[in-house]
């Protein structure tokens, strides 16, 4: 009796919820912020979309003004939204709404025009029992069988490792999972070691763990030395990827307790590492100029990303000069490495932020000094061919914004 007590209650109160959301929402004046070109051709900043907050409201700033998602959205597509923030997660929300249910680390999918896979792991974590060494996989066939299929596996972990998810591949009917181990570090139980990487393979039809291998293993402290690998983010997250990369960096550390903070350490050594999940073939891929930036430049200054089947190195400074050096992923030649002419846009805007690069350009946030706004340079030249502010069209100050994402569209 006390259960349809409470359910009668619940359904009115979810109704008014839903009617007070769509009230408010028609009541609610925001203003409309557009993306003013300062320098180039307006049609070279017209792809452009900064992404991100109105105080709580998601926001996409382009040329021709702002769009309010929730303002065309379903109280249900909110919430969709919000959980699925990720553009990856979202655009496949909506054809397979059933099968993403509970599933949202981007790291862990998989899709390919023949399936959709996922990896769900515990990321609960505790200190007595340890992390479950469980993992749950998911597949979805997106042919004529349309249907999903779900199983368990087991991995190799003791109490004190914590893993993640770090990629998942598919192809026919084989996984690959790359995932990160940390040990817990014996002078705080709650503070983890550099992480180590392994990659499992699975027999999707057998439903089982078939190979097991230790990628690089984490090198232990030698004489005041530390290394620490780190996994490199790849532009296309979910999509089948042979490669997986590691930025591998070796430095001075005279820290009593195992901590790592790489800002204030000095870098002895630092390389990249690329590993064929397909053949098990582990490659470092150094060269001079690769070598001269990696070493010289400020840790915070750089970013390592794979576009496809290249590789950049960025270093975006606000004061000093920037480069952006590009590499082939299939051997050690530099394809380009230019100096960004950003002097003028330090000046404007003091700041440069998060970045994207498609179609051999690159699109930078700026920041710092004034309103925020866009700066994109060729990568052939180094040359800018457009800058663009943040602006409302109401001309009042810009409050209550927070910007989070650029995409180009």
């Amino acid at each position: 009796m006390k259960r349809y007590w409470i359910l009668a209650l619940l359904i009115p109160f979810t109704a008014l919820s839903i009617s007070i959301y769509y009230a408010t929402a028609s009541e609610d004046h925001k203003p409309d912020y557009y993306l003013k070109t300062l320098a180039g051709q307006e049609q070279e900043g017209s792809h452009i979309a900064i992404q991100g907050q109105y105080e709580t409201d998601p926001i996409t700033i382009q040329t021709t003004g702002s769009d309010y998602s929730d303002e065309h959205q379903s109280y249900w597509q909110k919430l969709d939204s919000s959980y699925y923030y990720l553009e990856e997660l979202g655009g496949l929300l909506p054809e397979h709404r059933s099968f993403m249910r509970g599933k949202r680390n981007v790291n862990a999918f998989f899709e390919d025009e023949k399936v959709i896979g996922y990896v769900g792991s515990e990321s609960d974590f505790d200190l007595e029992k340890g992390q479950p060494d469980i993992l749950d996989i998911a597949l979805y066939d997106k042919g004529k069988k349309k249907k999903s299929a779900d199983f368990q596996v087991k991995l190799k972990k003791d109490k004190n490792e914590f893993i993640s998810i770090a990629d998942v591949q598919v192809k026919e009917q084989t996984m690959k999972l790359l995932v990160a181990y940390q040990h817990r570090t014996e002078t705080n139980p709650r503070l983890y070691k550099d992480a180590e990487y392994h990659l499992y393979t699975l027999d999707l039809d057998k439903r089982s763990v078939v190979d097991h291998q230790l990628i690089e293993p984490a090198a232990p402290p030698e004489n005041r030395l530390r290394t620490s690998t780190t996994n490199v983010w790849s532009s296309d997250q979910i999509k089948a990827n042979r490669y997986a990369i590691f930025d591998r960096i070796t430095y001075k550390d005279d820290a009593e307790e195992d901590t790592v903070e790489l800002r204030s350490k000095e870098i002895v050594n630092r390389e990249i590492l690329v590993y064929d999940i397909w053949n098990g073939q582990l490659t470092r891929i150094q060269n001079e100029p690769m070598r001269n930036l990696l070493l010289n430049a400020k840790t915070d200054e750089l970013t390592i990303r794979q576009v496809g089947g290249e590789l950049y190195i960025t270093k975006l400074s606000d004061s000093g000069e920037s480069q952006v050096l590009r590499s082939d992923l299939n051997g050690n030649v530099v394809k380009s490495d230019v100096k960004l002419a950003l002097q003028d846009v330090q000046k404007e805007w003091r700041r440069t932020g998060m970045f994207q690069i498609v179609n051999n350009r690159i699109y930078m946030y700026m920041s710092g000094k004034g309103n925020p706004g866009v700066a994109v340079a060729e990568l052939e030249t180094g040359k800018m061919v457009y800058q663009g502010v943040i602006e409302r069209k109401d001309n009042l100050e810009i409050r209550n914004l927070m910007i989070d994402h650029l995409s180009i569209k």
